[in-house]
């Protein structure tokens, strides 16, 4: 699937007259050729002292409701650069990002007055470390969780699908860390 830079790019505070068709016409084009508008999430994960699963939520903005980061393109990155990124800016959380796509799911964004309908390509993230600053800190709450139980906080049922399914791969160094820890 190809990127979609946010919508803002695409309207004009111009009103739509005959002299604006062209525009309106390039936005339905754009519309109908790229459907949903893109964005990219990362699912945050880390082991336990116990072996066990734990992967991060963070609040929306607006209405606080519990999501994965994510958001849209960044020109110069690869998506899975772009969810690492989106989840450094909302969580603080720096990690190992897979460049494959664990999923996907579907969402209403509002965009002001109107909502669109935007698409998630979901990476996921191995955390390192979480740090002690990032950009929207005190906008948002964090908070490590089970699949199971992150799966019945989020809304989207798509997104419900992709907790519940996921259980990554461990590396050596994972099993090295949770002895340390034990």
């Amino acid at each position: 699937m190809r990127n979609v830079s946010p919508p803002e790019r695409f309207h004009h505070k111009r009103d739509f007259d005959r002299k604006n068709q062209p525009t309106m016409f390039l936005q339905s084009v754009i519309h109908r050729v790229f459907g949903p508008y893109q964005q990219f999430g990362a699912l945050p994960f880390r082991w336990g002292p116990n072996g066990s699963l734990k992967v991060m939520l963070v609040t929306t903005r607006g209405r606080k409701r519990w999501m994965i980061p994510k958001g849209w393109p960044i020109p110069g990155l690869e998506p899975h650069e772009s969810a690492a990124r989106e989840a450094f800016e909302e969580a603080g959380l720096v990690g190992y990002v897979d460049p494959k796509t664990i999923g996907s799911f579907r969402y209403n964004k509002r965009l002001g007055p109107r909502q669109v309908r935007c698409t998630v390509e979901v990476f996921q993230l191995h955390v390192d470390h979480q740090r002690a600053h990032w950009l929207e800190k005190g906008e948002r709450e964090t908070r490590w969780f089970s699949a199971k139980k992150a799966a019945s906080l989020v809304s989207e049922p798509d997104l419900k699908k992709i907790l519940l399914n996921f259980y990554p791969s461990r590396h050596s160094s994972d099993e090295a860390e949770i002895r340390s820890t034990s």
